[in-house]
């Protein structure tokens, strides 16, 4: 410590001596100034027990933004119903929260529906929140981190506010989608930047290695999103954006395959694809719905109506929900489609089937409302019920996570990357 002090001392001295000496090195005769400047500020504040004011001249410090983009509300992305305990779960995006609705919230009204709880703070450990599923058996519900934090959070049904999870798992980056098959005990994630389903039990936490994982060139995951676990059937259904690329490890926790050959990306179309429940490894699905007629684009959260042989998909690209009969294959048509401005239905991402209530559910991303529409609805129809979180025409910005920006000088425009 005796040493750094007659260093600063011994270069304060020689600053001084050559700033009021040579009048060819203004910069030293500043630095000097603002030097003794601060020291004789410091000395009048330490007596007085004040925090110095910031000078004007400098710039720096807490500077609000002239303006700024933001959205002051929810925006809805992953959906899971509890018809038997009454609940539907939502997950938030932009505020990185989780909303608890009664089942039968909603309805014609423009205000904001208000939650039976909202679980939301540091503690709660939710970032780029996505899939979201529900537990009626021991009363939990499940959401994943996406772009950031690549864990699983867990809360019993009587969270609310701040609240810690009860356990975490982490998963890989980029997880998406979530599944229970409580008969098995099992959890199933999707995640995006692998192409892969891991498969986990129940309870695992922390660092638990998944106990299986569907992965490779030959299941035709590209990109995968919504996931289920149909029991019934004994099927494991994914949803895929279509495009893929060989992952490349970019971190030190990635693993590394120095004899890895490389594999152009490329762009496919949509897809659902379906597996046996026991899946593990590098296997080819048992059918894959793909092509022209299926209307695929983008296709999010999806739900297996198993009691009516039925998939519904969040079909982002084109603001609509398609289902398709449960063993379809190939390029094959959905046998009903709900899409037109009378649905409301704006950037789908989750949807839920109520079989008890004969309802279908979907979050929507491009605005702030989730909709309930009569389980067989088709076309352009209206929905039963809106639950908002927002009043109604409320703005969207229509990103949460932006990761960069640019300005457009030409058009006087600001770019957002969502």
């Amino acid at each position: 410590m005796l040493r750094k002090i007659l260093f600063v001392a011994a270069a304060l001295v020689l600053s001084y001596f050559v700033g009021s000496r040579f009048d060819f090195v203004p910069i030293l005769k500043t630095a000097t100034a603002l030097a003794q400047g601060q020291r004789s500020l410091s000395s009048r504040d330490s007596k007085s027990g004040s925090r110095p004011a910031a000078d004007a001249s400098i710039g720096g410090g807490d500077i609000a933004p002239i303006r700024a983009v933001a959205d002051p509300y929810p925006v809805f992305d992953g959906i899971a119903l509890d018809p038997a305990n009454n609940l539907v779960a939502i997950s938030d995006e932009n505020h990185h929260s989780l909303l608890v609705y009664d089942r039968a919230s909603g309805g014609k009204s423009d205000a904001v529906t208000e939650p039976r709880r909202r679980i939301m703070g540091a503690a709660t450990e939710m970032g780029f929140v996505a899939g979201v599923t529900m537990d009626p058996e021991h009363h939990e519900v499940y959401t994943v981190n996406n772009d950031s934090g690549d864990q699983v959070t867990v809360y019993s049904y009587q969270s609310d506010g701040n609240a810690v999870p009860a356990r975490r798992l982490f998963v890989p980056h980029q997880s998406w989608g979530l599944s229970l098959a409580l008969g098995r005990g099992e959890l199933a994630v999707t995640t995006q930047e692998l192409n892969a389903v891991e498969i986990y039990s129940r309870t695992a936490k922390d660092l638990t290695k998944p106990s299986r994982q569907i992965v490779g060139m030959d299941t035709g995951l590209e990109d995968p999103h919504g996931v289920v676990m149909d029991e019934r059937h004994n099927e494991i259904v994914v949803s895929n954006h279509g495009n893929w690329t060989q992952f490349r490890p970019y971190t030190n926790y990635d693993p590394l395959n120095l004899d890895q050959k490389y594999v152009p990306g490329r762009f496919d179309p949509a897809s659902i694809t379906v597996y046996p429940i026991t899946a593990n490894g590098n296997v080819k699905p048992e059918r894959t719905i793909q092509g022209a007629h299926t209307a695929l684009n983008w296709a999010m959260g999806i739900d297996v109506d198993a009691q009516h042989d039925e998939i519904a998909v969040a079909n982002y690209g084109d603001d609509s929900v398609l289902v398709f009969k449960r063993d379809d294959n190939g390029d094959a048509a959905p046998i009903r489609r709900i899409y037109g401005p009378n649905t409301h239905i704006v950037g789908p991402v989750g949807v839920a089937v109520d079989t008890k209530n004969n309802e279908l559910w979907v979050a929507n991303y491009g605005d702030h409302t989730a909709l309930v529409f009569s389980r067989t609805d088709s076309g352009n129809v209206a929905p039963k019920r809106i639950v908002r979180n927002a009043p109604a025409e409320a703005a969207t910005c229509g990103f949460t996570n932006a990761s960069a920006a640019a300005y457009d000088p030409k058009r006087g425009e600001i770019l957002v990357p969502n």
